[in-house]
């Protein structure tokens, strides 16, 4: 069955990677039963924590022409990221922006009540640290003792060096190399090769190549229903959505 991933959270809901757009992800699993990634972007605040921001500024989410490495998650906290979207009455959760660590201890404590969600946390470049983001993300899970094959997180990355990096770290802990515009299928460090909705309808013979060469599919941002039916019917592994309600009704049990 394919695996649905919530895009930001469930991005099409509420404010993306707000702490209810992770919630109501997580609350749309447990109702249904079903399998549900979590996926986020991380970037470094000022005192070196992983956020769950997908721009490198806050302009667009926050009104504030300031970049997100410049403020502590302190500062951050204190902003509002969901007005921009559901207007003045945001709720607190709808406000707020998370940290990494916060969206594991979602994930644990729904896993804790036998909900199935997984962490998908990509890794953003180009950044002004490299490779550090990876390795932020590695020390969090290893505190973690999340350092296996099964654990509920998956890394992703556009950034090739990153992905390796990753792989070195922690080598059983899933991951995915994202692709745009090309589709890579030689040399790729990771079990799983992410491309964009576009390429695929450009080219689907590409995720038979992919197969061919013992990677997993999964695609991104695929919101359309019959977006979400071909690419079922093309046999990928996964599909990121800001409607995961809408997919998971699509892909089946």
């Amino acid at each position: 069955m394919t695996f649905v991933i919530a895009h930001r959270g469930w991005s099409g809901r509420e404010p993306e990677q707000s702490r209810a757009a992770y919630v109501a992800a997580i609350d749309l699993a447990a109702r249904t039963g079903r399998r549900l990634g979590l996926e986020c972007d991380t970037h470094f605040s000022a005192d070196d924590q992983l956020i769950c921001l997908h721009d490198l500024d806050l302009a667009r989410t926050a009104g504030v022409e300031v970049a997100a490495r410049e403020l502590t998650v302190a500062e951050l906290k204190r902003l509002d990221i969901g007005s921009w979207l559901v207007g003045p009455g945001a709720t607190a959760e709808q406000r707020e922006l998370m940290t990494v660590p916060e969206l594991l201890d979602l994930v644990a404590a729904a896993r804790g009540r036998g909900v199935d969600v997984v962490a998908v946390v990509e890794t953003k470049h180009p950044n002004p640290r490299g490779t550090d983001v990876e390795r932020a993300l590695a020390d969090l899970l290893r505190q973690r003792g999340w350092v296996g094959a099964e654990v509920p997180v998956r890394m992703i990355s556009f950034d090739p060096a990153g992905v390796h990096v990753f792989a070195e770290l922690l080598p059983d802990v899933p991951r995915s190399q994202l692709q745009y515009p090309v589709q890579v299928l030689e040399g790729v460090d990771a079990p799983a090769v992410s491309p964009w909705l576009g390429m695929v309808r450009r080219d689907p013979d590409l995720v038979r190549r992919a197969h061919d060469a013992g990677l997993e599919v999964h695609v991104w941002t695929v919101n359309d229903p019959a977006d979400i039916a071909f690419c079922v019917g093309l046999g990928v592994e996964a599909i990121t959505t800001d409607h995961p309600d809408l997919a998971l009704q699509l892909v089946g049990d």
